[in-house]
């Protein structure tokens, strides 16, 4: 994904600002979602696994949370409270030779992952609203 170094953080900040102007509650917990989880998901994970893929990869999305819940190919990417259970924590910790995420680069920095862990534990917050969309 060819990205400007810092707009996916000015993406996110102005799109909470916009959900706080019209009224949306932000949560602590949405806007760990938005600053900390999105962003990764963003970067690391959208040019394979969301409804602007190329072609999608393992049949997983994450680019909403119930194609996240649903999982792909295999199971459940995400398990919310239940961090051991869930196969995206598994594949960005590199803990599964045969499921390595992102591929083909290092493994995400201890502290990403220390949020992932955080954030499906805590119930795998994603804003109301934030619908699926259409693959194009």
């Amino acid at each position: 994904m060819n990205t400007v170094p810092g707009l996916t953080v000015l993406t996110v900040a102005i799109g909470t600002t916009l959900m706080s102007a019209l009224g949306a509650v932000v949560t602590p917990d949405v806007e760990f979602f938005e600053t900390k989880i999105r962003p990764v998901l963003v970067e690391s994970c959208y040019d394979c696994h969301s409804s602007t893929s190329k072609k999608l990869k393992g049949a997983l999305r994450v680019d909403n949370r119930a194609t996240l819940l649903k999982g792909g190919d295999t199971a459940p990417a995400v398990v919310p409270g239940k961090p051991e259970e869930s196969l995206l924590l598994t594949a960005i910790s590199h803990r599964n030779e045969d499921l390595l995420m992102p591929p083909k680069k290092p493994k995400l920095p201890d502290a990403v992952i220390a949020n992932f862990e955080r954030w499906i534990r805590d119930g795998a917050v994603w804003p109301e609203g934030d619908k699926p969309t259409e693959a194009a």
